[in-house]
């Protein structure tokens, strides 16, 4: 009797806490449609077409294609999807391993779940996925990996396909295709989306002010998105990670030396922010973008130090400067 009597409140109390987590998840609107799958399940181009009209963002938005080209673009569109090529591209997106499933859906709801519980009533933008192969590459409308506005996200599919998709985006590089894996998705969508919540002294211009803009964005994805692996969010091999976390005395005496945090000029500033394989400023070795990982590396620690602050806080606080001298950051590796 002891035994069932304990087996009993070991339920009682699984079940009490299950149905608090349960209602500890905000309720979001929650709007997400897989279009990838309607436009290439459309067997004709009027009913694509119909399918554009009905959602002016995919046409106007995502496509670029004012609403008395539609009909073109519908065409066009028909005409890929008729393509063996594309067809067997698309085939491979719905494999478990890419896009099939309901995975990904989960998976955003999950995360604006969790942005919403940090930021009550902020809205929860409308998502929508497109495949398109690249828009065609070379054809009269646009097509891109991303399209993020606070009441909007247009996802391409076939941008995110990775190294092992059958085909690779043009123009795009190796170092850059590591943030375009299948499981680098959510956490890219995430990234851009915080935008709209990090604030920033629009009058002020420092690289410093643009590292801690971008180290906001890191924390504020890394937060939403614990599970989610650095070099997926960075870009950064495993091995870039782990010298980089090394060496960042030195990559930070080289900012300090040459007299960078302050400084306004567009092409330095882009030198250390901008999208490059190395940074050859500061060494053959050093990865790209590196003023955005030393601003994240400057406002984690910031976020460490100070456990009851919310994010929230951090993110609408434009003082740049203050976070700064706070974090008391002078280039200390991050230990394991």
């Amino acid at each position: 009797m002891k035994r069932i009597l304990i087996v009993f409140l070991a339920l009682f109390f699984w079940q009490c806490t299950k149905s608090e987590k349960e209602q500890s998840a905000p309720k979001i609107k929650w709007d997400m449609q897989r279009l990838d799958r309607s436009l290439a399940e459309a067997k004709s181009a009027e009913a694509i077409d119909s399918i554009l009209k009905k959602h002016p963002e995919i046409g106007i938005g995502y496509f670029s294609c004012p609403p008395e080209k539609t009909p073109f673009l519908a065409r066009d569109l028909f005409q890929l999807y008729q393509n063996p090529s594309l067809q067997a591209f698309y085939k491979q997106s719905q494999d478990s391993a890419f896009f099939g499933g309901d995975r990904l859906e989960k998976e955003l709801h999950l995360a604006f779940e969790r942005i919403q519980q940090e930021f009550p009533g902020l809205r929860t933008p409308k998502i929508r996925t497109v495949f398109s192969g690249f828009g065609g590459v070379g054809g009269e409308f646009t097509a891109q990996h991303l399209q993020v506005s606070d009441s909007l996200i247009v996802i391409g599919l076939d941008f995110f396909m990775g190294k092992k998709g059958l085909y690779v985006p043009p123009g795009v590089y190796d170092y850059q295709l590591r943030r375009l894996e299948p499981q680098a998705l959510v956490g890219q969508v995430i990234l851009q989306y915080s935008a709209f919540v990090n604030r920033q002294n629009e009058d002020d211009h420092t690289l410093l002010s643009d590292m801690i803009w971008y180290g906001k964005g890191f924390v504020f994805t890394k937060k939403i998105l614990p599970e989610l692996a650095d070099s997926l969010l960075f870009g950064y091999t495993s091995q870039e990670l782990a010298e980089t976390n090394a060496f960042q005395k030195e990559v930070w005496e080289h900012f300090i030396d040459k007299k960078l945090l302050f400084n306004q000029e567009e092409l330095t500033k882009n030198k250390y922010l901008g999208e490059r394989p190395k940074t050859p400023e500061i060494g053959p070795a050093c990865p790209g973008s590196i003023g955005r990982w030393l601003g994240w590396r400057i406002v984690d620690r910031y976020w460490k130090q100070n456990p009851k602050l919310t994010l929230t806080k951090l993110m609408t606080d434009p003082d740049y400067n203050q976070l700064f001298l706070k974090s008391g950051y002078r280039g200390e590796p991050e230990k394991e």
